[in-house]
């Protein structure tokens, strides 16, 4: 006895008394590239959300002395 291969999408399928359509699915390797972030307008410096400001790092340190 052989194996019956899946259904293709748009195929009908029957599941117990109904027929179904089988949905197509896109491909997670096939999407579109991702679009880069904007940069900042005008001679604004970008600086990672994970460093703490300057001066709340001297806060930081002067609450711990």
């Amino acid at each position: 006895m052989r194996k019956q291969r899946l259904p293709r999408p748009g195929e009908r399928v029957k599941v117990g008394r109904r027929l179904l359509v089988v949905p197509g699915v896109k491909s997670m390797t096939d999407r579109d590239p991702v679009v880069p972030a904007p940069t900042p307008a005008g001679g604004e410096s970008e600086k990672p959300a994970d460093e703490p400001s300057e001066e709340l790092t001297r806060t930081i340190k002067a609450a711990y002395q």
